[in-house]
């Protein structure tokens, strides 16, 4: 039941008493009368304001569907949207690590570049100095074979008869002298003949002063025991001494000589005979390698 029948009812109930008695004056029942008019116009002005307020119940009610609706909604935008943005960070999250990896795979890479790199620099200076070194023997080779052409134009009619022999032994360039032409059997002490020759070679050699000379006296095995050579070292030594003294005095620079004895220990014969005695008792004017060349070289066989 609605709420204005209920209030309808409610009014008539209240004017039962009114109607139910017949015996009532006029008046009193014009009175009567205008009371149900007014009840019944207040029943209608009632039946309109519960008419009014349902229309009111009704649109809050599809306000609140609306509202709720639009809730439901954001709520389903929001979640789609929330969805999205995870599904978007974890794209960047594989992004990232995909970038990391790519980022760790070229630090490698250049590491092993540089590394290449550095190798093949060290390798390069390394190559660099081998050729710079190959340079300089090869130019040290060239100035040896230069002097030794001088040297042999220069001491041709020496070694034409027989005083002395230019050669190239082990690389080195040798001025061979007999012993024969140069010192008397078991002496020291050069003669006539060997300081003329010594004296030549001195004067040649003293235009060579940045080359530096060693005099190595040899003998042959035959024993020696006097009161001044107690050995065929001392003798060869003495012997190797005078020829720098006399060198020196030529003009040959005194830092740039050295002497050597080797006894009978580097023979160049056999010591079988006379002759091959002869041979092995000798001086030797050995013009010495640029040891500063031979030194720096890093080359396997250098000269």
């Amino acid at each position: 039941m609605s709420r204005a029948a209920s209030v309808a009812q409610l009014i008539l109930l209240a004017l039962l008493p009114l109607a139910s008695t017949a015996c009532v004056r006029k008046g009193t029942h014009q009175v009567a009368l205008s009371n149900l008019l007014r009840a019944e116009e207040d029943i209608e002005q009632l039946r309109g304001r519960l008419d009014t307020v349902e229309a009111e119940r009704e649109q809050l009610r599809l306000q609140l569907g609306a509202e709720r609706l639009s809730r439901d909604s954001l709520e389903v935008a929001l979640r789609a949207r929330i969805s999205e943005l995870v599904a978007e960070q974890q794209r960047t999250e594989q992004r990232r690590e995909t970038a990391a990896t790519r980022f760790e795979q070229a630090r490698q890479e250049v590491e092993r570049l540089e590394a290449l790199l550095s190798r093949s620099g060290a390798e390069y200076q390394s190559l660099q100095r081998r050729l710079e070194s190959l340079r300089a023997i090869e130019r040290e080779v060239r100035d040896r074979n230069a002097i030794y052409e001088d040297v042999v134009a220069r001491f041709q009619s020496l070694m034409d008869g027989g005083q002395l022999s230019v050669s190239i032994v082990r690389g080195r360039l040798v001025i061979n002298l007999p012993q024969d032409i140069l010192f008397e059997s078991g002496s020291a002490t050069l003669g006539r003949e060997g300081q003329g020759v010594i004296s030549q070679v001195g004067v040649v050699l003293s235009e060579f002063p940045e080359r530096r000379f060693q005099v190595e006296g040899h003998t042959d095995n035959v024993p020696i025991a006097t009161a001044r050579f107690a050995s065929n070292w001392e003798l060869s030594s003495a012997r190797a001494l005078a020829v720098v003294r006399l060198l020196a005095q030529q003009g040959v620079p005194s830092a740039s000589l050295s002497g050597a004895a080797y006894g009978e220990h580097q023979p160049v014969a056999a010591n079988e005979d006379r002759e091959s005695r002869r041979l092995n008792r000798r001086i030797e004017i050995v013009m010495l390698p640029n040891l500063d060349v031979i030194a720096t070289a890093q080359v396997p066989g250098g000269q």
